[in-house]
């Protein structure tokens, strides 16, 4: 066994995994990253166990045993999905089952193969340790939002609370909103902090996009998922209000909300990029004065959320324009300015580029990089040591 003042270097770190890979919100892919420098990472597919008709398949059985040999090779990330022990896996109740058999099996391969296991998760999926050494790391990056709100996920969460080892909240809002249910946290490990790709966005790519040859003046930016979070009175509202400013946006727009951001991307002064791939983003901000959060702030999921977002904008060196976000709130208004009023939001737009300076880029690199990933793996890993 590994001493504890080398505890993550010398494990094997589970991630079981509740979302696909390359989310758009990529935290487990940034996770495993820096991880993986220093230890064994396994991407644990919770959700899709192989079923006994799929191991049939050559391919599916090659995979599987593949598997198998990288964990014993403790390549840096291995892909791993167990397979179904018992049939009739259309049962949920079987389905179950097959999911905490397969976290056991996968326990009990890297016991057999005497190495030690931190268990990273970003979700309550695994609620129970199969050894009493198994060390749990609760990354609470969200507030489930009220269609999620049900007695079963309280309970879930409760239960991860109170056998995790170390517990990491997205922000300070969202730790004092869990400890009013949750009085034992007052007795565990908790750190809060964001996370970013802040060398990412401190890159300075200068080969501009062809969509950007003809534009002289710089732009503010939207980038993210168009979606239930977006206050789409408010982004109709700045765009209508700064007619000789140009927009940019990126990201997916959700189907539901399609008609909502339909009209707004047809205005003259807005650019609308959909989808990007995130090492491409850099390049776009280079052309940006500006970077603006327009939540909705009287939903759950915002007011208690981290928007990473700020973080990348604020890397860039670029400000922050954003509605009352709890979490944004206490940074210096000249760098970050939050309000739920939609005037004093436009005002601010037009206050703080023409106010921009490179004193103020230098503090908004140091607002992202306290709020860096590895920062933020830094943070935890001291938890980690002192247990």
């Amino acid at each position: 066994m590994a001493s504890n003042d080398d505890l993550l270097e010398n494990s094997t770190v589970i991630i079981p995994l509740h979302l696909s890979l390359e989310y758009p919100c990529d935290y487990i892919d940034q996770t495993a990253k820096i991880l993986s420098k220093n230890s064994s990472i396994i991407y644990f597919d919770y959700h899709r166990p192989y079923s006994w008709k799929n191991l049939l398949r050559l391919n599916n059985l090659k995979s599987l045993l593949s598997s198998f040999i990288d964990i014993s090779k403790s390549k840096k990330i291995v892909y791993f999905r167990a397979p179904s022990i018992l049939p009739f896996s259309k049962s949920k109740i079987i389905t179950n089952l097959n999911k905490k058999i397969g976290f056991f099996i996968l326990s009990i391969i890297l016991w057999f193969l005497k190495k030690r296991t931190i268990i990273w998760q970003f979700s309550t999926l695994i609620k129970n340790k199969v050894f009493k050494d198994q060390f749990f790391i609760y990354d609470c990056v969200d507030y489930k939002n009220s269609e999620d709100e049900d007695k079963k996920y309280f309970s879930d969460e409760a239960k991860l609370f109170k056998i995790s080892n170390v517990i990491s909240f997205n922000s300070k809002g969202l730790f004092e909103n869990k400890l009013k249910n949750n009085p034992i946290l007052v007795k565990k490990s908790v750190v809060s902090v964001c996370g970013c790709n802040n060398k990412l966005f401190l890159s300075k790519n200068r080969n501009i996009p062809r969509e950007y040859t003809s534009i002289s003046k710089k732009m503010i930016l939207f980038m993210g998922v168009f979606d239930f979070r977006i206050d789409v009175r408010l982004l109709s509202y700045i765009v209508s209000n700064n007619k000789n400013k140009k927009f940019i946006f990126i990201g997916p727009i959700r189907k539901s909300v399609e008609k909502l951001f339909g009209e707004i991307i047809k205005e003259k002064n807005v650019i609308y990029l959909g989808k990007k791939r995130k090492n491409e983003l850099p390049i776009y901000l280079n052309k940006c004065s500006l970077g603006i959060i327009p939540y909705e702030g009287k939903n759950k999921f915002v007011r208690y959320s981290n928007p990473m977002k700020a973080y990348e904008y604020l890397g860039s060196g670029i400000p922050v324009v954003s509605t009352n976000v709890l979490a944004l709130k206490n940074f210096p208004k000249d760098i970050v300015y939050t309000t739920d009023n939609n005037e004093e939001f436009n005002k601010a737009i037009t206050r703080l580029i023409n106010n921009w300076d490179d004193k103020k880029i230098s503090i908004a690199r140091d607002i992202a990089e306290k709020n860096s990933w590895e920062n933020k793996i830094k943070l935890i890993k001291n938890f980690i040591n002192k247990k």
